[in-house]
């Protein structure tokens, strides 16, 4: 019988996964969702190793139940939005300041990659006005591009759920953007 009619019948009969395994096939996936769940701000090195983390800990209880990047992508979405609420709270600690980024840039016109760079702040800032439901599945479809099968997989959630998800968070997102746009992103 082969690895994958074994997989599919029985996954938790299946050898389980290494360590080693599952960070070399799945870290630049796990990186890309932190990446686009957690805005510009995030520091993706540190939440990828931070689910790794999790996932050393946690791997040999990995029953096989849901198909692996599900379960990784839960704790990379819990993971990102820890990261998230922590960096609010340091943002209104004392001595704490917003800086523009110092990123180096190919483009030629500096002011043209400011304003990339503000409208990209004010996106981020209307999606972080999001619940953290419609916020992942605002970013899965309209970032990430994948369909709502997909997500409704990957988030182990009906199809029916997905789209009525993502309907509301685009209104919800659309209605914090204008909002942000008319009084500012504070």
């Amino acid at each position: 019988m082969s690895s994958t009619i074994r997989a599919t019948l029985a996954p938790s009969v299946a050898a389980p996964l290494s360590f080693e395994a599952a960070y070399r096939e799945h870290a630049q996936s796990v990186a890309r969702w932190a990446r686009q769940l957690g805005g510009s701000s995030i520091d993706v090195e540190d939440v990828v190793q931070e689910v790794f983390e999790v996932v050393s800990r946690k791997l040999p209880r990995f029953r096989g139940d849901a198909r692996l990047t599900s379960w990784l992508f839960e704790i990379t979405r819990k993971t990102t939005a820890n990261h998230r609420r922590r960096q609010r709270w340091r943002f209104w600690q004392p001595g704490a300041s917003r800086t523009l980024a110092c990123a180096s840039s190919d483009s030629r016109d500096p002011l043209a990659e400011l304003e990339r760079r503000q409208m990209a702040d004010l996106f981020y800032a209307a999606l972080d006005r999001l619940p953290e439901k419609y916020r992942t599945v605002l970013v899965l479809y309209e970032i990430e591009g994948l369909s709502t099968q997909a997500i409704a997989e990957l988030r182990q959630l009906t199809l029916s759920t997905v789209k009525v998800q993502l309907h509301r968070a685009r209104d919800l997102f659309i209605a914090r953007y204008q909002h942000i746009l008319k009084r500012g992103p504070s």
